[in-house]
């Protein structure tokens, strides 16, 4: 893939790192905040959760869009797979797969948490765009996909329309990151006129034929004039249409756009790369990830799983207050505990309703049950997760640490691994931990790798591989 957003000719708009950022600083609180007035709690754990519910969603909507919506190639609408082809080539991407499906919301939408991506476009759409409009269309949102916006939009809505809650909390970033892909778009197809009839069809549908795109454009200047008339873009993911149109004009008159113009023209007929397919590459050791890429995924996950299990287990957190285990409790006290039913009796050890009594010599010890049950869940910790890695990386083929990492789990010729193989992987991973510890500053292919036939690579080694 190419560059183009990282370095002194980056397409990305002003502000959107910065946005991304201060939204990942800002939204538990603004989540928090919302739960507080919908009067539900939502915190670090509900949110983990979510994050891998959706990680399952988007890979089981693939299936759903094989089938029940209609895959574009060659023989099968022919003109807009080539301008898909064609866009893709500009931009050094592989080719994604390309669906038609039903939607009258979305126009074009790019979707998928790595490689092979999705473009889905909406048959009630894709007659009203002509060709150079709907590669403004087409190459926005493989702009998406570049710029790596789609690891987390995806997430966030697997239909590509984002309700107000998620535009409030996430919104900031979101609206740099469709003015960013706005230029892609707009390079793609070579026309300002083309990408500002492209968004006023996807405006008004049919009626945006029959507007002056002149006087549309120029009502951003009301718009700015009057604080107050911004405000309602806060409550949307996209900017509002003349805020897009004044911004590319603003762009076509910048050196930037100078600077992408002649490279995207001189690009317009290349050849996209070829993702690998299953036999034609072996993956090599220098592809695979190292301890410390390893570690990081890891941790991340364990917070995760730790989180989830708060969700589960406690609702997100602690029912009553926190008893110390080593509070020592008065003669009376542990009198009024042992008059309370007993439910066994072990030794020095009695269980009661509220929670374990332990008589020593001079003193008496209390456990609650509130207590008991996380020391359940910390022992049963190495299960549940080596559990959470065999249910994601058999559905998904990533793990949330995994994707944050650039890692994934494939077989040694590129291709996913099966469910058996999976379980297999980390049913060895589970009992020679140990072993693969010691082991790793020595080689990049740990026992349960080799044993079990599958790598955990990094992405960006086999996308550059591929695209040289």
């Amino acid at each position: 893939m190419r560059s183009l957003f990282r370095g002194p000719t980056s397409l990305a708009y002003p502000g959107e790192r910065l946005a991304f950022w201060l939204t990942l600083l800002f939204a538990f609180p603004a989540a928090g905040l919302i739960g507080f007035f919908i009067h539900e709690q939502v915190g670090f754990a509900q949110v983990a959760l979510f994050i891998v519910i959706a990680m399952i969603y988007v890979t089981l909507a693939r299936g759903q869009l094989v089938g029940s919506s209609v895959r574009i190639h060659e023989t099968q609408y022919p003109r807009v797979f080539a301008i898909v082809k064609r866009c893709a080539g500009a931009l050094a991407l592989p080719l994604p797969l390309v669906f038609v499906r039903d939607d009258y919301k979305v126009p074009v939408v790019a979707l998928g948490l790595g490689e092979p991506y999705t473009l889905v476009i909406s048959s009630n759409w894709i007659e009203h765009f002509q060709d150079d409009e709907l590669a403004f269309m087409i190459g926005r949102e493989l702009g998406h996909i570049t710029a790596g916006h789609t690891r987390l939009t995806s997430l966030l809505s697997v239909n590509g329309n984002t309700n107000p809650v998620i535009a409030l909390i996430f919104g900031a970033w979101l609206r740099r990151c469709e003015l960013g892909c706005d230029r892609v778009g707009l390079l793609c197809c070579g026309s300002l006129d083309a990408a500002t009839r492209a968004i006023a069809i996807a405006s008004f549908h049919h009626f945006g034929r029959n507007i002056d795109y002149t006087a549309f454009a120029e009502q951003s200047r009301d718009v700015k004039a009057d604080p107050f008339l911004r405000l309602g873009e806060w409550l949307g993911a996209f900017p509002y249409a003349t805020a897009r149109i004044d911004a590319m004009r603003t762009f076509v008159a910048s050196e930037l756009y100078a600077a992408h113009a002649p490279e995207f023209a001189r690009d317009a007929n290349p050849e996209p790369p070829a993702l690998p397919e299953t036999g034609g590459l072996h993956v090599q050791r220098k592809d695979c990830a190292g301890w410390w890429r390893r570690f990081a995924a890891w941790a991340i996950d364990a917070i995760v799983v730790v989180a989830i299990f708060q969700t589960i287990f406690f609702g997100g957190g602690s029912r009553h207050p926190h008893t110390s285990v080593n509070a020592t409790i008065s003669t009376a006290r542990a009198r009024d505990i042992a008059k309370t039913r007993t439910l066994f009796t072990y030794g020095p050890f009695s269980g009661h309703a509220s929670g374990i009594l332990v008589r020593g010599k001079t003193r008496q010890y209390f456990i609650s049950w509130d207590e008991v049950v996380p020391m359940g869940t910390l022992a049963l910790g190495p299960v549940s997760m080596a559990l959470y890695f065999m249910l994601l990386v058999g559905v998904v083929g990533q793990t949330p640490g995994m994707a944050i990492a650039g890692l994934r789990v494939v077989r040694t010729d590129f291709s996913r691994p099966s469910p058996l193989q999976t379980i297999w992987r980390y049913i060895l991973a589970f009992w020679l931990w140990w072993l693969a510890m010691l082991l790793s500053p020595f080689s990049r292919i740990y026992v349960h790798d080799a044993l079990s036939g599958t790598r955990l690579i990094k992405s960006e080694r086999v996308l550059a591989r591929i695209a040289a």
